[in-house]
């Protein structure tokens, strides 16, 4: 009476035999993903010296974030930059800038009044400068030198970098009139007691194609060096944009697959554009440079 369901339990184990050597005690490893991605925002404390020209009027600018601390409404510019990298040989790029600095009577001097304006101005300027910078492109690595480690330590990469830069600003100047002053133009608006004049520029905005290079070297396992440098413009946008950047990042711990750093850096960037010319000139040669602070997320 027994050997019925023992021949049954038998076959039911053989029927199963096959599909138990079919699967695998654990599942295989997924490739990893060929792309890496990093989001780095940071602020950027400016220092700003030049010469800014509204409608044909020109101030020489020379102020900083300590200066303005009371007086603008963007102390720190803030960027925002995303890179997405493949097999660390090829990155896509985007940098975004935008401040609001107002330099006042302490950051502006020289008001140079023509054309249209007569006789001596004892007056005070102020400078509100708004500004959105999009810098985008890619690069690709040309070379890699260094040890051959696992981790990488010790080896120097060196990117071709190639993109634009799209720059959009706004200039306002605020002169306080005073001494022997005789207004001949009719471009400028004047507040309700005609103390003041007011000179804006609008929205300029262009594009400027850029060329430069990255040099990248990791200094420690968890820390690493970037040097940057390009040239934009060449006439086609700007007379001439240029602009350097160096970072330090540290990598300070990990959440999940996020690895966290901190950045500290230095930036400049200088530009040399004009458009128009007389009562509708608008001119900005204007280089900012300052320190950069800010938190790095990889995955």
């Amino acid at each position: 009476m027994l050997k019925v369901p023992t021949l049954v339990v038998v076959a039911m184990l053989l029927w199963q035999l096959p599909a138990a050597a079919q699967s695998p005690s654990e599942p295989p490893a997924a490739d990893p993903s060929p792309w890496t991605f990093k989001l780095t925002p940071y602020a950027w404390l400016t220092f700003m010296s030049g010469q800014q020209t509204v409608r044909g009027r020109t101030v020489n600018v020379d102020t900083n974030f300590v200066r303005e601390f009371s007086s603008s409404e963007s102390l720190v510019p803030v960027m925002g930059y995303f890179e997405a990298r493949w097999r660390d040989k090829i990155s896509l790029f985007v940098d975004v800038l935008y401040a609001n600095m107002t330099a006042g009577a302490g950051g502006t001097r020289n008001f140079f009044p023509e054309p249209g304006v007569a006789g001596w101005v004892a007056a005070s300027t102020a400078l509100n400068y708004e500004t959105l910078i999009v810098e985008f492109g890619a690069t690709y690595e040309v070379v890699k030198v260094g040890p051959t480690t696992t981790n990488g330590v010790g080896q120097t990469a060196f990117d071709f970098l190639m993109g634009g830069r799209y720059w959009l600003q706004r200039a306002d100047l605020t002169l306080t009139l005073g001494g022997g002053v005789n207004v001949n133009t009719s471009d400028l608006q004047f507040s309700a007691d005609g103390s003041r004049a007011f000179a804006r520029s609008g929205n300029v905005q262009w594009v400027d194609p850029v060329l430069g290079f990255r040099v990248r070297h990791k200094l420690a396992e968890n820390q690493d060096l970037s040097l940057e440098a390009d040239l934009g413009g060449f006439g086609m946008g700007s007379r001439i944009s240029a602009q350097a950047v160096g970072t330090y990042a540290y990598r300070f711990g990990r959440s999940g697959s996020v690895d966290w750093s901190v950045v500290l850096g230095y930036r400049a960037l200088y530009v040399d554009y004009s458009r128009g010319s007389g009562n509708d000139l608008f001119r900005m040669n204007i280089l900012q440079h300052g320190p950069i602070i800010g938190v790095n997320a990889r995955f």
